[in-house]
């Protein structure tokens, strides 16, 4: 067991929050694109300088690896800004207030004036080779079960384009992520053990999802750790994508830090020759115990990505004006409902502990509300049952992936509130819907016996299996009746 006190470990967190919105700086719809793209642009990529006057030694590395860049494009959701031709429009106003939003729930001050900037990006994920980020807030903090973690900036930016091929030479990108805005929550290296990095990166989930305005779903947050142990230079592990297994990883980084200070080594030296062949001319870049980034591997250890950049990436937008915040407005502003008294309110509809917990960090939990609202004949519990369980349910009985739309959930939920299904047959009509029936066919399957064609049913079926035992005949009774009735009132019938 790691003494972490008595390594001196620190970490930060970086986390990334894609917002529901259209994107920061153009109309464009926020949207992933599957089918073929109907163009695609190639470009090549070189370092400038920053507003220091130096260019950043990350720039250098990537310019090193001379390769080309080709970038996917859609005729109705790619325009100019996002290829590059055109300057950007005005900022996201609906982007701006969540950053807002969310820079107020976690304490933090705002400046008087917001200047978007530009951060040099040469890896190819962004066409100008540089991505826009607007500083919205600093001095945060965030209260945590192991203490306070402060809040150092939160920025509002620019998602890069996502990789879809690479060869030794090239890179493939596609445009429909480029653009989406980001809520970048960055914290000071207060975090002290490898629990309190997971309840923290879990705290600042559900803080974002509180606000109804991020999009859910994998690849719409993503979580980078800075780690250093004493006598060790700050680490950034990108891409820590599960939040169970980061104990694991900042663990791990811990032991290979201490590692590395113990043998004097930072680097694999195999690899990093391999990285910086043709270099030879260039000043030496990797030193000793320096700062890089480093991915995380499916084992959990980390290989080295590329040097830690600088400050000489980072240089004023001129395309865009100073953005003024009016601290009035901000006061204005209203938060959100938090996940705490959420669930608290919950419980007083008549949810479990347990219910309400999984509904409030469930990604339809908008539509439980709505829903919940909508309908006043079905209890809360069975809303939220039917939301949490039709899409497993149906995955099981069907053994493939099942998605259902909030219409499709609204449907179905109106025959129960009107009566005209039974509870039981929810789950059975949800499993119609993804084989294909319509919820109009479905309602007719399963339209809801009335207490005298129940009585009938259950008459037919007895003279049907009449001499079996009657705790035998009441499994087939109910089996048979399944959806057409509720279970109760068939038992009740029975008796």
């Amino acid at each position: 067991m790691i003494d972490y006190k008595a390594i001196g470990l620190k970490m930060g967190l970086e986390v990334h929050q894609q917002l529901a919105t259209h994107k920061l700086f153009c109309e464009d719809a926020s949207k992933l694109r599957l089918e073929p793209p109907h163009q695609v642009v190639e470009r090549q990529l070189r370092p400038i300088a920053g507003e220091t006057g130096k260019i950043d030694v990350a720039a250098i590395f990537e310019k090193k690896k001379q390769k080309t860049y080709f970038y996917e494009a859609y005729s109705d959701t790619t325009c100019q800004v996002e290829l590059d031709e055109e300057p950007p429009h005005e900022i996201n106003k609906d982007a701006l207030e969540t950053a807002l939003t969310v820079a107020k729930m976690l304490n933090c001050k705002f400046p008087e004036t917001v200047q978007v900037m530009r951060k040099t990006v040469v890896d190819g994920s962004n066409t100008s080779g540089f991505q826009r980020t607007a500083l919205i807030a600093t001095d945060g903090f965030l209260e945590t079960s192991f203490g306070r973690v402060r809040i150092a900036s939160i920025c509002l930016e620019e998602d890069s384009a996502r990789r879809t091929a690479e060869t030794p030479n090239s890179v493939t990108y596609r445009l429909d992520r480029l653009g989406i805005p980001l809520i970048e929550i960055a914290t000071e290296p207060d975090i002290k053990t490898p629990e309190q990095a997971r309840e923290t990166a879990e705290k600042l989930g559900s803080l974002l999802r509180a606000t109804g305005k991020v999009m859910r779903g994998i690849g719409t947050i993503r979580q980078d750790l800075n780690v250093s142990v004493s006598g060790h230079p700050r680490v950034e592990l990108k891409g820590v994508q599960e939040l169970g297994k980061m104990p694991l990883i900042a663990e791990k980084e811990a032991e290979r830090q201490l590692a590395e200070i113990k043998s004097g080594n930072n680097l694999n030296q195999s690899s990093t020759d391999k990285l910086v062949q043709g270099m030879e001319n260039a000043p030496r870049i990797f030193h000793k115990l320096e700062s890089h980034v480093r991915n995380i591997k499916e084992d959990l250890s980390s290989k080295f990505l590329r040097p830690m950049p600088g400050a000489a990436r980072m240089y004023p937008e001129t395309d865009i004006p100073l953005i003024y915040l009016d601290k009035k407005e901000i006061e204005k502003i209203k938060l959100p409902e938090s996940f705490e008294e959420k669930e608290k309110r919950f419980l007083k509809l008549g949810l479990s502990a347990d219910l309400a917990k999984q509904i409030v960090r469930d990604e339809k939990l908008l539509l439980f509300e709505h829903l919940a609202e909508k309908f006043k004949n079905i209890s809360a519990t069975a809303i939220a049952s039917a939301i949490l369980s039709a899409e497993s349910h149906a995955k099981q009985k069907l053994e493939k992936e099942v998605l259902f739309s909030d219409k499709e959930f609204e449907l179905v939920l109106d025959l129960l509130d009107k009566n005209k299904i039974a509870k039981e047959a929810v789950l059975e009509i949800f499993i119609g819907i993804a084989k294909g029936e319509t919820v109009f066919e479905l309602e007719k399957k399963f339209v809801k016996l009335s207490d005298r064609e129940l009585k009938e049913e259950i008459e037919k079926i007895k003279t049907q299996f009449r001499g079996m035992p009657p705790e035998k005949l009441q499994g087939v009774i109910i089996g048979k009746l399944r959806g057409k009735a509720d279970a109760k009132k068939i038992i009740d019938l029975l008796k």
